[in-house]
């Protein structure tokens, strides 16, 4: 039964954060239909107030181009017998993502009339998503040569969008050129991780922000293939060993695919502490983005209890309780 936010006769009125709280269902779904209460007087002051924090809530979502689609469905032709088939077609064609990120990232900085960078890029679901959410232009650098074609052929049609093929570190922009900027599961892969928040940090203007995600190298699950232990391990022993047990005849044949796979899916397994030491270096200050100050239908990462997402943050509760991934934001 849906609760009513009428309160009885001589009662205090609420909070706005206790209105916030009240419409954020522990369904994982936020209540965005209408309260059905027959008067409610604080159903305006509500409705105001969540406008308020989450501006972008009904914004227009710009569908994928035919020949993009197209083109990712001829791409992965000759992979559909691969282990990750299903969610490789699923990542490369969904921007829902991407949107929440969207909503995420403008409770701390307005999206609206940036000029936004999504450091690779991919396939640039997330340059549609940031155009939808009103910012002003939206620049996509990646180091892969097919994506970035790929990505060309998805924005083609946005006049303020344009994609740059990079290789390496290096970005070819002016100082101070983006006031948003996004870094997803990349930092994992970057050969030099220092360099590489270095130049982000140059290109962000004053009173900008960057918001960066990473799997978590606590978590025990390397995140890329589904595959335990590899986190956990130094990077050289894991790049070894993982290969050495695909080949044994004890494992099965999808169990060996994602075994081979472990050398090319990460250079480096990064930690809070590791981003804490690398922001300092740049100059950035970083914060932890908290699952809990967001409504759950606006949240991009997998859910889990907010006791374990604050103890991940400290230095040796991180060790008992560590999240999936790590969403930080840097100013």
């Amino acid at each position: 039964m849906r609760p009513r936010l009428c309160r009885p006769s001589g009662a205090k009125a609420p909070t706005a954060s206790q209105m916030t709280t009240w419409c954020m269902k522990r369904s994982s779904h936020w209540d965005a239909t209408p309260i059905r209460a027959a008067s409610c007087p604080q159903r305006s002051q509500l409705r105001r107030h969540r406008a308020e924090l989450y501006p972008l809530t009904t914004m227009q979502r710009t569908p994928n181009p035919s020949d993009f689609e197209d083109a990712v469905e001829a791409w992965l032709a000759d992979k559909r017998d691969q282990f990750n088939y299903a969610q490789m077609r699923h990542t490369f064609l969904d921007t829902d993502r991407f949107h929440r990120w969207a909503r995420v990232v403008d409770h701390y900085r307005r999206v609206s009339g940036a000029r936004f960078l999504s450091s690779g890029c991919g396939l640039g679901g997330s340059l549609l998503a940031y155009h939808d959410a009103g910012a002003a232009s939206v620049t996509g650098v990646e180091i892969d040569p097919e994506y970035a074609r790929l990505a060309r052929l998805r924005v083609a049609q946005l006049s303020t969008a344009a994609v740059h093929e990079v290789a390496d570190e290096s970005l070819p922009f002016c100082d101070d050129a983006f006031d948003l900027i996004e870094s997803m599961d990349v930092i994992e892969h970057v050969g030099d991780p220092q360099r590489y928040l270095d130049e982000l940090a140059r290109v962000l203007a004053p009173g900008g922000a960057a918001v960066l995600a990473t799997p978590h190298r606590l978590w025990p699950v390397e995140q890329h293939l589904g595959v335990v232990g590899p986190p956990w391990v130094p990077i050289r022993l894991a790049n070894h060993l993982w290969p050495a047990l695909a080949r044994t005849p004890l494992v099965s044949r999808e169990t060996a695919e994602k075994y081979a796979c472990v050398p090319t899916v990460r250079e480096h397994n990064v930690s809070m502490r590791r981003l804490r030491r690398l922001a300092r270096a740049t100059g950035l200050r970083l914060a932890a983005i908290p699952r809990q100050d967001h409504p759950d239908s606006h949240w991009p990462l997998p859910r889990q209890p907010p006791w374990l997402e604050h103890a991940s943050t400290g230095r040796f509760l991180s060790l008992l309780a560590p999240v999936r991934t790590l969403a930080v934001l840097l100013r």
